[in-house]
Parts: C-alpha cells; structure tokens; sequence
C-alpha cells in the first residue's frame, strides 16, 4: 500500500542520515578501554551528575560476545563485568605500559 511504501522511503532515509556520521567501532581482546560511569537511577541511588565522574577504568576486553556487546575485566580488582554495550566504551590511551 502506499502508507507502506512512504515508510519504507522514510526508514531508508533516516537509515542514511544514521549511517553518514556513525562510526563503527570494534575493540579486540586485550584492549583497554574506558567505561561510560551509570549515574542516578540508573545506579539505584541518587547521584548528582556534576561532580560525578564520567567514565571507569580501565578495563581490559575479555571477549567479544557479539557485534555490540562485550566482556570486560578491571585491569587493578579483578572485577568482571559483562555484557557491556559499545556505546558506553571508549578506548584507553596511556602513557605508561599496564600489565
């Protein structure tokens, strides 16, 4: 029908607009990576996010779980966390080596 066809027109352009300015981003066991900070409700307490900090880690890529999701491992306690979303992770640069 003609409503089908104008959202498939309309999907196929918002698809587009998406795909122009995304990147694609893939991280391979053994990166380090920052980890986008849960603030508020998300937290199960109130936390105001002004002073909050913005990102954890470092955390060392465990496994790639899927396309999206990864596994991860705090690189000083240990701590696992998992599946984490790639939109909340961002590469680590340092200066020095962490072994």
């Amino acid at each position: 029908t003609a409503t089908r066809e104008i959202l498939d027109i309309s999907h196929q352009r918002q698809a587009s607009q998406y795909n122009q300015h995304h990147r694609f981003i893939q991280f391979e066991p053994g990166d380090l990576v920052w980890v986008a900070a849960l603030s508020g409700i998300a937290m199960g307490k109130w936390r105001g996010k002004k002073l909050s900090p913005r990102r954890e880690g470092p955390y060392r890529v465990v496994e790639r779980l899927s396309s999206l999701t990864y596994s991860l491992i705090h690189t000083i306690t240990n701590q696992q966390l998992g599946p984490i979303h790639v939109n909340r992770l961002e590469r680590y640069y340092s200066f020095k080596a962490i072994d």
